[in-house]
């Protein structure tokens, strides 16, 4: 039995990129692709742990419904990797986005100069300086409230009670007022950056989750033993009640981060399961170059034991700023390099939305290249979508078969 295990990306996608959608669009491609046959998707869930669920999505002949011709388990990790983050308070979020823009400038100014195997370090740079002024803007913006809130208190009966507070504290010599003025500064190119960059509300508050929160599983290991365990159990529970897997990752952005460190752990053995199960690994709009190049310890001493055991197909877009298409260069081709030397190449499949110009000045500022990061897919399950060219390459390989 062929069975896939979807892993989403962070932020938006977690509901926009769901399993449940992702495997219409599968099961779309399986109409469009085959003469006369209907197909309709059933939905169960499971327990693989006393409190941890998986959802199943069977994707089933109409003609013989018990007999799935695929399924796809998806792999909740959201909650485990971006608990702690989430429980923070807006401020607190905001100083931890700041604090680890600051730690990250040094590294990222020098791939500007040193472009190591990311060719699009100008983008990179452009997305921190925006956190940096969005974290900024909230933190200026609490001493200038402070201002806005002394203002009112400025009535002469109250001077010698806010001179005493400052001398308290040991800010008699602070003049409040020069937060302000940096505040009126700092917040207009805020309110503008929302202005111009569709739905940059979410997008920027995800990126930010999403960047503070992989920071920490890549940098530290934060929560990584926990995601990487649970995964194994979803397997496990996979190869005991499947007869005969074959199971295939279906990991989009953050989520085949996730997927290559199963399939190619540090340190320790693939597991087992990986070993006898694992067939094919299907990486979406993977940041293997953006965390190779910024976190460049991460993939180092990779286990490669599953080698050319495993199906690797890779969708990429060249306009995608997070992307890779495992080259050398920012052009459509044949990858020229796989995780380590001389091991596995994907199988590079390109999908562009539309025609993109690198140096459009227009693009830059609208966040272009990272938009495109969302744009593998429609937002609606029977829009165009990558699906396509993975299905396809999919019957190639027989790694999908319908009789």
């Amino acid at each position: 039995m062929k069975v896939g295990i979807y892993i989403s990306g962070l932020g938006q996608s977690v509901t926009n990129e769901s399993a449940e959608k992702y495997t219409e669009r599968l099961k779309n491609e399986l109409m469009v692709n085959t003469q006369g046959k209907e197909f309709e998707v059933k939905k169960e869930k499971i327990k693989y742990r006393e409190d941890r669920e998986s959802t199943i999505y069977s994707i089933c002949d109409k003609t013989t419904p018990d007999n799935p011709v695929y399924k796809i388990y998806d792999f909740k990790y959201h909650e485990i990797l971006t608990a702690k983050f989430n429980s923070y308070s807006l401020i607190v979020k905001n100083l931890w986005l700041f604090l680890l823009v600051l730690r990250k400038f040094p590294l990222i100014l020098t791939r500007l100069f040193i472009r190591s195997s990311y060719n699009r370090p100008m983008q990179t740079v452009y997305v921190f300086m925006i956190f940096l002024i969005i974290a900024s803007a909230v933190l200026i913006m609490l001493p200038a409230t402070a201002e806005v809130i002394a203002s009112f208190l400025k009535k002469q009966e109250n001077l010698e009670t806010i001179a005493a507070f400052k001398k308290r504290v040991g800010i008699e010599h602070l003049q409040l007022d020069f937060f302000e003025k940096l505040s009126l500064a700092i917040v207009p190119i805020t309110a503008m950056l929302l202005l111009i960059v569709p739905n940059a509300n979410n997008l920027l508050s995800n990126l930010a989750t999403e960047f503070v929160c992989a920071n920490d599983y890549m940098q530290r290991g934060s929560q990584k033993t926990l995601i990487q365990g649970n995964l194994e159990f979803l397997v496990d529970y996979i190869s005991e009640h499947e007869e005969n897997c074959q199971i295939h990752f279906h990991a989009y952005s953050f989520g085949s981060i996730l997927a290559l460190d199963y399939v190619y752990p540090y340190g320790n053995n693939p597991s087992r399961n990986a070993e006898l199960f694992c067939e094919a690994i299907i990486t979406i709009g993977t940041p293997f170059e953006f965390v190779n190049s910024y976190y460049p310890k991460f993939y180092k001493n990779r286990r490669m034991e599953l080698g050319d055991k495993l199906h690797w197909l890779n969708v990429y877009s060249i306009a995608d700023a997070l992307g890779t298409n495992f080259r050398k260069d920012a052009k459509i081709g044949d990858a020229q390099f796989g995780i380590q030397a001389n091991a596995l190449k994907p199988v590079n499949l390109n999908y562009e939305v539309s025609a993109h110009n690198p140096n459009s000045i227009i693009d830059f500022i609208s966040l272009y290249s990272i938009r495109v990061h969302g744009m593998y897919w429609d937002p609606q399950a029977e829009g165009k979508s990558c699906l396509g060219l993975i299905y396809r390459e999919m019957h190639q390989r027989s790694l999908i078969e319908v009789s």
